[in-house]
């Protein structure tokens, strides 16, 4: 035996060596909560995600300079702006300055007969260049003057205004000294728009700190900053996982540490029990780095709850060693139960593995390795050790006595009953509140965060998110044509007061038809001047003057089409490259819509013209629905392998029962609890409702083997009073977590660990038999 044991330890310590390199040379941790998103079956459900990781805003960090005067501000937007757009991790950075968008002005100024929408034949008739012409003159007598006097001789038809009309929103913000500002004028208002996709949460935090950088160089007296956005979201998000994860996890074991020393007094013991957790844990991550490539921040966080579980297998051996008691007689006795204990967990956790939540998935996998390393290592490492050390010298008892709840008989039984009873009409009169499919809850961003994040993004006039209008081509030019399409109907629901605005493809690279029939509509030179001289006999303009105009004409006519090439390193560009996106069933436009006012008239529109309204808040929770209806199949399959095995282990189907029902009451009083608490069930309520299950069978488990004596008998009720508290300290710091997936497992097992214990207890122990 002491040459197998020596094998054991032997492999054992290679394993743990190889784990401990392959996770120094290649963990990866991930923050990246998009991982805990189902997976995108649909076209639409694909956009979905996509949107969410790299979307239309969420590469923008919407900044606001306050505490200042107003021209302390504005300077600062100024200087700000400056320095940022030297800085390579910035696409764009726009403050409303004047110097803003030379290129893109330019751009668009030379290919303004093809972007214009309001070109047509009549526009370059004698009746429309006058009339042109006349609203040009009275414009420069207006306050508008000073801007129209520069363009007036290239551009009298006026199409860079109307270009300004579709690309400036309504909702746009006002100007203080040249730059944007509030509507009550505390705020001066940036735009800044990064390079990195918005799921890079490491460069969206060095672009984060490159403008709080920036900022401390030219911040005024009294000047603050404020960021918001999506970007500035995940690292914060990252930050509050990352930080949580490993503080969590130290304090549960810290507290775990301190509730085995004060059972068993004896340092090398803990240490003893320490290892299983610790080699679950490395083996747990190690399986995940293997099958993932990465580890999510809340994986790790999990890695609390093996702590709480995995270090119940040794609490079991230690407990039940009687005094003198050699480790292998021990295992002996107790081997076929912690077997089972140590199964049941595993195949409890196989619902989470074969999820196609890459997240759930994840945790599945630590929860199966990691328990199985620390079962292993409880069987065979640590008696291996030193068989001997670990056996107590005298004899340990509960600090609190189950054995009256065992021995209650019917009268415990009843009152189960009643209590089970009640829990279902609790579900039953709450099912309308049962489940909480809102995605943002996954979150741990602070409601006054997102109120922020809101105010500025109505100040800004950017886009609200929500809502956007899908349409799908098969190439370019087919779904710039579609995005067209989308333009005239959601133009006519403007009109119409269903929205507010809207942001097409098309508005910044029409398709070649329509560049075609635009080009098609202007005048030759010849003809284009003659009607210009007969438009201009009662106006007094002097002869001449709109050369310039004459010459843009013939250019944009004989010129060539504008292709998204002429756009490269503009904001153009970028606003084409993010609202037209080619993946492998072709292309998708994408239109973001401001101000929705009647999603379901524009849901009704959009399918008359053959596109789709996406709600991105109600398409998610739907997604979020339909996974959790797969969900509930596969823990009905770990509950069903659950029962398979508790019946092959126990070699009875009337014992697996009876184990078994403790466990099922402990669900349905916590879900009872949580309910009456306020609390609403997401998927990973669901996840800790099984780790529940796993608990209380494992309780059940022990109190329903039979017991020698009452030696014994006290050792199990000792084993199962330390791995209930193990257990809640673990799972009670888990609850403390503001992130809400961390918090929705920490309150759930902790709650049902007690009542696990204690149903266990009343309802596992025979009449007559104390435990």
């Amino acid at each position: 035996m002491r040459g197998l044991w020596k094998v054991m330890l032997a492999i054992w310590l290679v394993a743990c060596v190889a784990c401990g390199t392959w996770l120094y040379r290649n963990l990866s941790v991930t923050t990246d909560l998009t991982v805990f998103l189902p997976p995108s079956a649909t076209p639409v459900q694909r956009v979905l995600v996509g949107q969410l990781r790299d979307g239309v805003a969420s590469r923008l960090i919407l900044i606001a300079l306050e505490g200042a005067p107003d021209t302390a501000l504005a300077r600062a937007s100024t200087k700000l702006a400056g320095r940022l757009k030297t800085r390579e991790l910035f696409s764009s950075v726009s403050n409303g300055g004047p110097g803003a968008l030379k290129k893109e002005r330019e751009l668009l100024f030379a290919h303004r007969y093809v972007l214009s929408p309001a070109i047509s034949p009549e526009r370059f008739s004698v009746a429309g260049l006058h009339s042109a012409l006349r609203e040009s003159l009275e414009l420069l007598s207006s306050p508008a003057g000073a801007f129209i006097r520069p363009l007036l001789p290239s551009d009298p038809t006026g199409e860079m205004r109307e270009l300004a009309r579709l690309m400036i929103p309504d909702g746009a913000p006002g100007r203080r000294h040249g730059v944007w500002f509030s509507r009550d004028g505390a705020r001066a208002l940036l735009v800044a728009e990064t390079r990195a996709a918005g799921f890079d949460v490491e460069a969206q935090r060095r672009a984060i700190q490159s403008i709080r950088d920036a900022f401390a160089a030219i911040q005024p007296e009294g000047g603050r900053i404020v960021l918001s956005g999506p970007g500035v979201f995940a690292s914060q998000v990252r930050s509050t996982i990352e930080g949580e994860a490993w503080r969590l996890a130290a304090l549960a074991a810290v507290l775990v540490i301190a509730i085995l020393f004060a059972v068993y007094r004896s340092a090398v013991t803990v240490a003893a029990s320490m290892l299983p957790v610790a080699t679950g844990l490395l083996v747990g991550v190690t399986a995940v780095s293997l099958g993932f490539g990465e580890v999510h921040g809340i994986t790790l966080g999990f890695g609390a709850m093996l702590i709480g579980e995995a270090v119940d297998y040794p609490s079991y051996l230690f407990t039940q060693a009687a005094v003198g008691e050699r480790l292998d007689a021990t295992l002996a006795r107790i081997g076929s139960t912690l077997r089972l204990a140590v199964l049941t967990t595993v195949f409890g956790a196989l619902a989470m593995a074969l999820s196609s939540f890459e997240g759930l998935a994840q945790l599945g996998v630590l929860t199966i390795m990691g328990a199985t390393a620390a079962g292993l290592t409880t069987r065979w490492v640590l008696p291996a050790l030193a068989p001997g050390v670990f056996a107590p010298r005298r004899a340990r008892a509960a600090p609190f006595d189950l054995s009256m709840l065992a021995t209650s008989g019917r009268g415990a039984r009843w009152v189960v009953v009643l209590l089970v009873a009640a829990g279902l009409a609790v579900v039953v009169w709450r099912h309308e509140r049962l489940w909480d499919d809102d995605l943002a809850n996954l979150t741990p961003v602070p409601e006054a965060a997102k109120l922020r994040d809101r105010a500025l993004r109505n100040e800004l006039g950017a886009p609200d998110v929500r809502y956007i209008v899908v349409a799908r081509g098969k190439n370019r030019e087919a779904a710039l044509q579609a995005s067209e399409a989308a333009a005239a109907w959601l133009g006519e629901s403007v009109a119409r007061g269903l929205l507010a605005g809207f942001d097409v493809p098309s508005r910044y690279l029409p398709s070649a038809k329509t560049q075609a029939a635009r080009r098609a509509a202007l005048p030759d030179a010849a003809t284009l001047a003659g009607n210009l001289d007969t438009a201009m006999r009662d106006l007094p303009f002097r002869e001449g003057l709109f050369a310039p105009f004459l010459d843009a004409v013939e250019r944009n006519r004989a010129g060539p089409p504008l292709e998204a090439e002429a756009l490269r390193d503009s904001m153009l560009s970028l606003k084409v490259e993010s609202l037209l996106i080619r993946d492998q069933q072709g292309w998708t436009v994408l239109a973001p819509l401001r101000g929705v006012r009647a999603p379901e008239a524009l849901s009704l529109a959009a399918s008359r013209a053959g596109h789709q309204l996406l709600d991105l808040k109600g398409e998610s929770n739907r997604l979020v629905n339909s996974y959790r209806d797969q969900s509930l199949w596969l823990i009905a399959l770990g509950l069903l392998c659950m029962t398979v095995v508790l019946a092959w282990g126990l070699r009875s189907a009337a014992r697996a029962l009876r184990v078994l029902v403790p466990a099922l009451a402990a669900v349905v009083l916590d879900v009872a609890i949580l309910l009456l608490l306020g609390e609403r069930l997401s998927l990973f309520n669901l996840v800790a409702l099984l780790l529940v299950v796993g608990m209380g069978l494992n309780y059940a488990l022990f109190f329903e083997r039979p017991q020698g004596d009452t030696a014994e008998q006290a050792r199990t009720q000792l084993s199962l009073v330390v791995c209930g508290a193990t257990t809640l300290a673990a799972f009670g710091c888990l609850s403390l977590s503001e992130t809400p997936v961390l918090h929705a497992i920490g309150v759930t097992v902790a709650l049902g660990s007690v009542l696990s214990l204690l149903l266990a207890a009343a309802l596992t122990g025979r009449r007559g038999n104390p435990v």
